[in-house]
Parts: C-alpha cells; structure tokens; sequence
C-alpha cells in the first residue's frame, strides 16, 4: 500500500500554524490559530481528527511557550463531535446507539460525580475531572461515525510515525544537552532529583507517557510495516523503531516496559507471526548499541565539560596537551553519574528501602490510604475530584484532613481511583467498561487487522493502569479511542487483502 505525500497537506499546514504560534506566542495568535483547526474539523473532520495526533504528544510545550493552545484539543474534539451530529440529524436513533462498555463508561463517570456532589466536591472540581474522562472518549463516538478509508488509516499511523522521530530526535537532544537546548526555560530550570534527571522527558514533559506514547508509536509501527512493500521504506521504518525504543529505554520507565512487553506478547498470540518477537529483540540490540550507550556517551561528556568551565579559575585543569579523562578535576565523573542514577532506579527497585518509603508516602501508601477510604464508603465511593485523580490534584480534597493526608496527591494507579471515588458500583461499572472493549476487540479480530495490535495495546495499557493514571492521559486515550474508532468502523481491511 503506497502513500501518497500530497494527502499529508494538513499536517505542513499544522506545523507551519503551530511554529507561528510558537515564534509569535500571544494569545490573540493562539486563539487565531485554534480557530483555524476548528475550521479544519468542520468542512474536514477526518483531516482534523488528525491535527490531535500533532497536538497531544506536544501539548505540555506548546501550552508552556503560548498557554492560549490550551484549548485547542478539547475544541477540535468538540468541532468533530458536532459535526457528526449535524451528519446524524436524520438519523436521530443512531446517535443514541452506543455499546454496552460505552454505556458503562457513561454510567461510571455519572456515578463519580454524583459521589462527588454527596461528598461536597466542588462542581467545578467534578466537571474538571469529567473532562479529564470524556474528552478522548469522545474520540471513539466520532471515529467510528466517520468514512473512515484504508488511506485514513495510512495517514494516521505514518503521521503517529514522524511524530514519534521527531519527539525521539528532540529526546536525544534534551538528553545529550542535560535539559539546556530546544526547552523552554522554566523546564530547563526545574529542579530535578539526580533519579529523574537522569530521564527523557521530551516535549510531552513527562518520562512515563513518553515511554507510553512511542510503545504505542512502535507497535503501530510494527503494524505498518506489514502494510508497506518498498523495501527501502521498511529500512525507514525499522531505523525509527530503533530510536523509539532506544528513547524508550532511555526513560527508565520501567512499568512501561512491562506493559510493551506484554502487548508484543499478546500481538504475536493474535497474530502468530512469532517472528515479531525476534525482530524486537534484533531491534532492541541495536537500539541500545546505537542510541542508547552513544547517547549516554555524549551526555556524560557534556556533563563533564560543563563540570569543568564551571569550576573556579584556580581550579581549571591546565592544558598540557594530554587528553583529561572525565573526573580528573577531582569531580565526580559524568559517566559514574549517569549510570549511578540509572542503575539505582532499577536496582532499587524492589530494595527494603524502597517498599519502606512507598509504604510511608509513595504508591504502596496511596493504595493503603485508598482501601482505608473504601472502607468507609463502600457503595458508590467518595466521587470524582477526592483521591488521586487529575482535579483531586489541582483542587484541594474535601476528606484529606480526615484521613491525615496532607498533601493533594496523584495516586499513579487508576484503580485504586476507581476502587476509592466510585466505590462497588464504579468498580463494576468500570471492569465492564474494560472488559467489554476486551471482548469486542475479539470479536473484531476476524473483520480487520487493526484489531490485533489494538487488542494488544490494550493489554498493555491493563497492567499499565497500575503504575499510572493511564484512562485521564488525553496523549494516551486520543491514541486509543481513535484506533478502537476505525476499527469499529469495520474497514474492509482483512487478512487476505494484506498479507
């Protein structure tokens, strides 16, 4: 399947927008550009459905240098979802036709917020968390509604390529220039612990869903490389799936390279090319042979430089003409630093000292914290915007003081939040809601491929949803929803016609 360049018009025009947004960071220039991705959507929601797949994974530095493309995700998503009911307006019945895990979402997110309001939440503290919920979801009620063709979904997954190179190419550079280039300043100047600035955080400001988003970019990759026949263009693709899990392991995101594994586990049963397993590992040697240590290398001379020109006159080491190894200065070497901070994120990892901590303040405490509070309120929970979600972090929680929490925390665990806000009902609610995308992805998988590497991802995104917040990351649920759209859309892409 050939693509052809020319269709990719919308994404030349979001890049050239976006830089003037950029360059030009007013508010009046931002709004004017948001206006101009509304239009898009309209007269073309397909096309700017598209511009998400630009926008999220870049969202965190696009709002920190202009703050007015703040609203440019939830205004697309808004343009896309009227227009499908503008579409429907003479069909009224199809626009209540939903599947049973969509009603069960709905019902979930109701029964959280009415928690909420019985608790005494504030309804803009609720309404900030439904959004954080039913923003993306939305997703899957346009996609699916949409004349989604075979050249819809090569559009999407290369434009998901180039944006995962380019989020990997800037990773690289944060990495080797210790967060001081192609960074706005107040992220450069963040104060980091030694652990975490040893990490990529990218443009998505963020390690752990940089690692989610190119383990997401790398299997769509894989399945795209299924769909191409140039030989060159499979060289391409290969070359970015090494810098994706090269950056990938560069983020030391170590619960979502569990959660990768388990999807390139689940893919290889669907798909039973049991090959895709020694192509990620041949992958995966060069991607830490070739990006990983060499950037490591860079970084650490870096380091050391810098190290060296900030020492005090009296102090600079004389050039002689020998070549000064890194640490000579008397100073820690860079290299140590670099692998010291790495490698006690992984070894700690299951220490005494760790657990010990995380029973005090960390995820083993939130979770205890949690059922504590589920004790209390059994049935339908204490509501959105009360224990470790999106509003309960940027809103102070009405029952902390009770239960000595003194901090707004973030619970990094989605279903010790669902177990906690919603209680029983929202549990249930909540496990049909997963299940139930589960069950119809198997049962999609016969009609088109795309549902084996969704089905997959999903799997993942189930242990994931451990670790992480995973259903309120808008980078993540856009990704998801509009996959499970088009293949909900029944594109006539099956097996024989591809392989």
């Amino acid at each position: 399947m050939n693509v052809n360049w020319r269709d990719f018009w919308f994404l030349y025009v979001a890049v050239i927008l976006l830089a003037v947004a950029l360059v030009v960071p007013h508010s009046i220039v931002g709004y004017a550009v948001t206006l101009v991705f509304m239009a898009l959507t309209l007269f073309s929601p397909k096309n700017g459905l598209m511009l998400l797949l630009i926008y999220f994974p870049t969202r965190s530095f696009l709002m920190q240098v202009n703050p007015s493309l703040k609203i440019m995700g939830d205004a697309i998503i808004v343009i896309a979802f009227l227009r499908v009911l503008i579409d429907s307006r003479r069909d009224v019945k199809s626009i209540f036709k939903l599947h049973v895990f969509e009603w069960a979402f709905i019902l979930f997110c109701a029964v959280g917020a009415v928690a909420g309001l019985i608790t005494g939440v504030s309804l803009g503290a609720i309404v900030f968390q439904l959004r954080a919920f039913l923003v993306t979801f939305i997703l899957f009620y346009v996609v699916r509604r949409l004349d989604v063709k075979k050249e819809d979904v090569l559009k999407f997954l290369w434009t998901t390529f180039i944006i995962a190179v380019v989020l990997c190419i800037h990773g690289i550079v944060e990495k080797i220039s210790d967060r001081s280039m192609l960074m706005p300043q107040f992220w450069v100047d963040r104060m980091l612990s030694p652990n975490n600035r040893s990490r990529i955080y990218g443009l998505i400001n963020n390690p752990n869903m940089l690692a989610v988003f190119l383990s997401i970019s790398f299997m769509l990759t894989l399945y795209l490389k299924r769909l191409v026949v140039r030989a060159s263009t499979k060289g391409i693709l290969n070359v970015g799936m090494i810098l994706m899990l090269g950056i990938t392991i560069l983020t030391y995101s170590r619960g979502t390279w569990i959660g990768l594994i388990i999807a390139l586990v689940v893919y290889m049963i669907l798909t039973r090319n049991w090959r895709v397993l020694v192509q990620t590992v041949i992958l995966g040697v060069f991607a830490t042979a070739i990006v990983y240590y060499p950037v490591v290398k860079a970084a650490d001379a870096y380091h050391s430089q810098k190290e060296i020109e900030n020492l005090p006159p009296d102090q600079q080491p004389e050039d002689n003409g020998d070549d000064l190894e890194p640490g000579d200065n008397g100073e820690d070497q860079g290299n140590d630093k670099e692998h010291s901070a790495a490698s006690d994120r992984l070894n700690k990892t299951f220490s005494s000292e760790t657990l010990e901590q995380s029973s005090q303040t960390g995820r083993l405490f939130i979770v205890k914290k949690g059922f504590e509070v589920f004790k209390d309120h059994p049935i339908i929970g204490t509501g959105f915007a009360t224990y470790g979600d999106s509003a309960a972090k940027s809103n102070p929680s009405p029952i902390y003081k009770d239960y000595d929490i003194t901090v707004n925390i973030y619970a990094d665990n989605q279903y010790i939040v669902v177990i906690t806000e919603t209680g029983i009902i929202g549990v249930v609610l909540f496990a049909i809601f997963l299940l139930g995308m589960v069950v119809y992805l198997w049962k999609k998988r016969h009609d088109t491929v795309m549902a084996a590497p969704v089905l997959a991802v999903l799997f993942g995104i189930l242990f994931c949803g451990l670790i992480y917040n995973i259903w309120e990351d808008k980078t993540f649920t856009a990704y998801f929803f509009m996959m499970l759209g088009a293949v909900a859309t029944g594109i006539e892409m099956r097996r024989k016609s591809l392989l």
